[in-house]
C-alpha cells in the first residue's frame, strides 16, 4: 500500500495539496477496476508537525496528524506549494520549518520519494537535499532560489525533475504531472494514462520553457542598464548594434556588457533577442498575421534563423506556439 504523507503548512495552495490526494482517490478507483479488490491502494494523511489544523491560503481549514505519532517511513513525502507573500515573509517562513525539514531529510534518507510542488520546492532545498541535483522551481522565483541555493542544478526550462527519489515540480498546476508520475511509479504507465485521460491532464507538456516571459525587466537598481533596457524596447525592429547602443550611452560596449551581465544575467544581444521573441509570441497570440509579417514587426528578415531562435527558448517553432496559445474570441 503506498503510503503518503501529505504536509500541511499553513498558507499552502489547497488545490496544490488536495489535488494531489484527488488524482490519487481516481487512481485507485483505476486500478481496483482493473486489477481487483486486492490492489493496494494509494492511502494519505494530512500530517503537520504541531498535529493542530492548519488554514490554506484561501482560508481552508485542514485537520491534520502530527508527525511524531506515526514512527513509521512512508513511501511518499509531498510538500506543496505555499503561498509567497514577499521575500522576508518567505524566507521567515523557511527558517521556521527546520524541525519539518529534519523530518523531511530523515523520511529520505531511510527510503522515502520526496517531492516538491511550486514554492515547495525551496522548503526541499532548504534541507540541502538539492545540493548537486537537478530541480526545478516556479519561474517567476528562479533568481531568489539561485540565490538562495548556488549549490542546486536548477533548470526552470523543465516541468518535473526527479533525480535520485528527488522530485520537483514548477507551478502550481503541475502538481498534476507529478501526480501522475507516482501512480506510474507506484501502479503502471497504464493506469497513469487512464487518470490523464479521465482528467483531462496534458501530459504531452512536459516544459516550462513556452510559459517563460523572456524580457524580464527585475527591479536590479542600475539606472545605466535600465535606460539601456528602455533603448532596446523602443528600437527593437530596427538594425542596431551594440556598439551603437555604447556610444548613445556614452559608454563602452565593455562596460555595458559588465553591467547589463550583471544587472540581468544576459548580455545586450540576448536581452533584444528575447525582447523580439517576446513580441511574436504575443502577435502570435492574438492576431491572425502570418509569421513574415510578423518577422518584419519584431525586427526580423531572416524566417530560418527566427524559427531557429524562437524554437531554442521557446521549446516550440512559431506555428505550434501559434496552434498551442492562440486565444479564440
Amino acid at each position: 500500500m503506498p503510503s503518503v504523507a501529505l504536509i500541511t503548512l499553513e498558507g499552502c495552495y489547497a488545490s496544490s495539496l488536495t489535488g494531489l490526494m484527488d488524482i490519487f482517490q481516481v487512481a485507485n478507483a483505476h486500478a481496483r477496476k482493473q486489477f481487483g479488490d486486492h490492489i493496494e491502494p494509494f492511502e494519505w494523511q494530512f500530517v503537520s508537525y504541531s498535529g493542530r489544523a492548519v488554514e490554506a491560503s484561501g482560508g481552508l481549514a485542514l485537520a491534520t496528524e502530527p508527525l511524531a505519532r506515526h514512527d513509521r517511513t512512508y513511501d511518499l513525502v509531498y510538500i506543496p506549494g505555499v503561498f509567497y507573500s514577499g521575500q522576508d515573509a518567505f524566507e521567515h517562513f523557511l527558517k521556521s520549518q527546520a524541525k519539518l525539514g529534519s523530518w523531511i531529510a530523515q523520511q529520505w534518507q531511510q527510503g522515502a520519494i520526496v517531492a516538491a510542488n511550486c514554492t515547495g520546492t525551496f522548503l526541499l532545498a532548504e534541507v540541502g537535499l538539492l545540493d548537486k541535483r537537478n530541480a526545478t522551481t516556479t519561474w517567476w522565483l528562479e533568481k531568489r532560489f539561485r540565490q538562495r541555493y548556488p549549490k542546486v542544478n536548477l533548470d526552470i526550462r523543465h516541468l518535473l525533475t526527479e533525480d535520485e527519489r528527488l522530485i520537483c515540480a514548477g507551478g502550481i498546476p503541475t502538481y498534476q504531472h507529478l501526480a501522475l508520475r507516482m501512480v506510474e511509479h507506484f501502479f503502471s504507465p497504464a493506469i497513469a494514462s487512464l487518470c490523464a485521460k479521465t482528467l483531462l491532464v496534458d501530459v504531452g507538456q512536459t516544459a516550462q520553457a513556452p510559459f517563460l516571459p523572456l524580457s524580464d525587466t527585475s527591479d536590479h537598481g542600475d539606472s545605466l542598464i535600465a535606460r539601456a533596457q528602455y533603448r532596446l524596447q523602443q528600437d527593437m525592429r530596427k538594425t542596431l548594434s551594440i556598439k551603437a547602443l555604447a556610444d548613445a550611452l556614452a559608454v563602452s560596449q565593455r562596460t555595458l556588457t559588465r553591467r547589463f551581465n550583471a544587472a540581468l544575467g544576459m548580455q545586450p544581444l540576448t536581452y533584444l533577442q528575447n525582447l523580439r521573441i517576446e513580441a511574436a509570441k504575443q502577435l502570435l497570440e492574438i492576431t491572425d498575421l502570418n509569421i513574415e509579417t510578423i518577422l518584419g514587426e519584431v525586427g526580423y528578415s531572416d524566417a530560418s534563423s527566427f524559427s531557429r531562435l524562437f524554437l531554442a527558448r521557446t521549446g516550440m517553432t512559431p506555428s505550434a506556439y501559434r496552434d498551442r496559445f492562440r486565444r479564440t474570441k
